[in-house]
């Protein structure tokens, strides 16, 4: 069966209540400014909104334009060669120096003492490194990092976080890098619309099987044991893209990830995956490893990661779209969109992104379907409420559901302990896990009484 077969058998069995299913676009290099439902669409949007994902992602992975940060190079396709547009954004190290010093304008790059890898960076370069040697090696937990998420090749997963002109340019014009020009509450930060920022998830291509299925480039790659930096061939395997826009104020939420991450195997793969062995040995509860062992040698045994809930179904069916829309030896058909995350009510600035006004969220079953990507949320995926803007709507008020503000404005309270739980946003976060967590208690408790 062809792709343009599958999608065309998917799409007959999906149900009306979604609505007109929107025709793909691979050709357009800029994000859309927002998502476009036609008026009197019925039921939910979600082939609407997942088509403005996939939009957004073709721009940012569209070759950049050379020597111009953030732009896309029109007289490419989006399988071009070069740098990405997003690659060329403003890093966190760039944005956020150690010594609250401000950041160059955004056609510029740093001096070597504010890379981590100490490098003089110029156009379409990538650093994965940071200057605690492993804050870009932990996902984001409370008020800390957990991790490292490890690969089947035993190396650990490189997160990268960037921002688009319109974001950092606020963030450098307003001097919100500075914690004391923060607002206090009830004062707050407002992007503006158009803001965008991502986060990315790289991996070591040593030894990984079929590179050919990866986008792949080469990086600085900053080794936390040895404090050294090498050059290293890196593929991407996951992909958050937020951007600011006019009807949905809190942020359209999108996250992608590779299609051999983990099971199941698509028609056509090889069967292989790169955060589990093919076995039946589950996914560990919590992750087994603290943050610090990515400073001991060796590295330890890598476990098994899962979904835990299943794409949606409307969401697999424009993934089928797009990947036919591609052509046959894209590197981007071997990414899926996994979820868009969008506030239910559109213009409405002061409704929070709790997970009653967000889709998917409650109550079932749309909270049965993924809400988190396996890279970047592994430990998080069996509750909404540590979904992304759950998580985000703890830092809504004071920086506009921008966490980077609250954790890495100089000076720093993620290196600040004693500013930590001075900060309402931190509070908020606590109490979010903790629902969280006597959720799947409750959950867990009700499925043991089970016949």
């Amino acid at each position: 069966m062809t792709v343009v077969t599958a999608y065309l058998t998917i799409l007959a069995l999906v149900p009306m209540a979604w609505g007109q299913m929107p025709t793909p676009v691979i050709n357009q290099p800029q994000v859309p400014a927002d998502v476009s439902i036609p008026g009197g669409s019925p039921g939910n949007p979600i082939a609407f909104f997942d088509d403005y994902s996939w939009r957004a992602f073709i721009a940012v992975v569209w070759p950049a334009l050379k020597n111009q940060r953030g732009k896309p190079d029109p007289s490419q396709t989006v399988d071009g060669a070069g740098p990405r547009v997003f690659e060329t954004y403003k890093s966190l190290a760039e944005v956020f120096h150690s010594d609250g010093s401000a950041p160059t304008a955004w056609n510029q790059f740093d001096s070597p003492q504010y890379n981590p890898c100490g490098v003089t960076e110029s156009w379409g370069d990538l650093t994965l490194g940071s200057f605690s040697k492993f804050s870009n090696l932990g996902q984001a937990g409370f008020g800390t990092l957990v991790g490292p998420l490890l690969v089947q090749n035993t190396t650990s997963v490189r997160f990268q976080t960037a921002y688009n002109e319109t974001e950092f340019n606020q963030i450098r014009n307003q001097k919100w890098y500075l914690r004391s020009n923060l607002p206090t509450p009830p004062a707050t930060v407002t992007f503006d619309d158009g803001a965008l920022d991502v986060k990315a998830a790289w991996i070591d291509m040593t030894n990984i099987p079929h590179p050919e299925r990866y986008y792949t480039r080469t990086a600085s790659m900053l080794d936390p044991v040895s404090g050294q930096c090498a050059t290293t061939k890196v593929g991407l395997v996951g992909l958050h893209i937020v951007q600011k826009t006019p009807s949905r104020p809190q942020w359209i939420w999108t996250t992608f990830e590779h299609v051999d991450n983990v099971p199941p195997a698509q028609p056509g793969a090889p069967g292989t995956f790169t955060f589990n062995d093919g076995t039946s040995s589950p996914m560990p509860a919590t992750n087994p490893y603290s943050l610090s062992q990515v400073l001991l040698a060796p590295t330890p045994p890598p476990f098994n990661v899962t979904r835990v809930k299943p794409i949606h179904d409307s969401t697999q069916t424009t993934n089928a779209a797009y990947h036919a829309a591609l052509p046959p030896d894209s590197v981007w058909r071997y990414y899926d969109l996994v979820m868009t995350q969008w506030p239910l009510q559109p213009n409405s600035p002061t409704t929070p992104g709790t997970a009653p006004n967000t889709f998917p969220g409650l109550p079932a079953p749309n909270n049965t379907t993924a809400f988190a990507n396996t890279t970047l949320e592994t430990f998080e995926q069996g509750s909404v409420f540590t979904g992304c803007m759950a998580c985000h709507n703890a830092t809504m008020k004071p920086t506009d559901f921008v966490w980077s503000l609250n954790d890495h404005a100089f000076p720093a309270s993620s290196s600040t302990p004693n500013l930590l739980m001075n900060n309402p946003a931190f509070r908020a976060l606590r109490d979010t896990l903790q629902q969280s967590k006597n959720l799947n208690e409750r959950e867990a408790a009700a499925k043991r009484q089970q016949p």
